[in-house]
């Protein structure tokens, strides 16, 4: 009797946690699916107003060129074919504008260094400045910021970088977060080099600054993590990539994956004597 009273007790304990157990399982499942949910919503959101800007800025960029275009619509064929050039370049030019005056007056300065979150402030200040600048990366008007382009220097000055007008970029470089950028005088930085301010790491961003001083080569493809500092009249080999917190003093030439001094201006110097 006594045993069959315990064992029904036992039986009903059990029950109640498992019961207890399980709804704290349904709680949390629950939970992760309201989470789940919420962030695809934020995210088809945030993709219909990053499109939506964008169309905004290529409606405003060609308006003018088309207005002028439509009104003198009756001119000759080649003058009309010359007018679409010019008005391809104004459009850039206007593009260009508005993403600076987007980073300048509706983002404004950005300065954080360090690890965030997208959910803190400073991790949402960065990444609407990111996808404010994710706009040229994509767009035919990308070529007028590398080169021999006059509009250069202004853009990335604009968008918060340290940059002089003797600083030259070959094709294709990419510089994901400008405002971080500081560069001396008389750099080259070969093509399709990647210059990165921001590392994701799970939920967190690595945020920090690029400095890169007087006479620099940055070689074909190099990559450059954030928190580097680059001395003057460095060298980094091409296809290297240099990681985070790396500190290069002057004179040296680094290469590799990763990169790694591999030898000095005065030990060129000795060599050459």
């Amino acid at each position: 009797m006594f045993r069959s009273i315990r064992n029904a007790h036992l039986t009903h304990f059990c029950c109640t946690v498992w019961a207890a157990v399980a709804r704290r399982s349904s709680t949390i499942v629950w939970m992760s699916d309201t989470v789940n949910r919420r962030q695809r919503v934020l995210r088809i959101v945030g993709a219909a107003l990053f499109s939506f800007y964008k169309a905004v800025l290529y409606f405003l960029s060609f308006l003018g060129p088309a207005m002028v275009i439509g009104h003198f619509r009756y001119l000759p064929v080649p003058a009309l074919l010359a007018m679409m050039l010019v008005g391809v370049g104004v459009a850039g030019c206007v593009l260009l504008l508005l993403l600076v005056l987007t980073k300048k007056f509706l983002i404004g300065h950005i300065d954080q260094t360090g690890i965030v979150t997208l959910e803190s402030a400073a991790g949402k200040r960065w990444f609407s400045a990111a996808m404010v600048a994710s706009v040229l990366y994509y767009s035919p008007f990308r070529p007028m910021i590398g080169g021999l382009s006059i509009f250069m220097s202004w853009y990335y000055r604009g968008m918060g970088a340290k940059m002089p007008d003797s600083v030259f970029m070959g094709n294709g470089v990419l510089i994901c977060d400008p405002w971080y950028l500081d560069l001396g005088e008389n750099v080259n930085i070969g093509a399709e080099a990647l210059i990165l301010g921001h590392l994701g790491h799970g939920k967190e961003i690595i945020l920090g600054r690029v400095v890169i001083g007087d006479e620099v080569i940055v070689g074909v493809r190099v990559v450059i993590c954030p928190d580097v500092k680059i001395g003057n009249r460095a060298r980094i080999g091409a296809n290297s990539l240099v990681l985070s917190g790396t500190v290069i003093p002057d004179g040296e030439t680094w290469a590799g994956i990763p990169a790694r001094m591999i030898s000095t201006e005065a030990r060129a110097k000795g060599a050459g004597h």
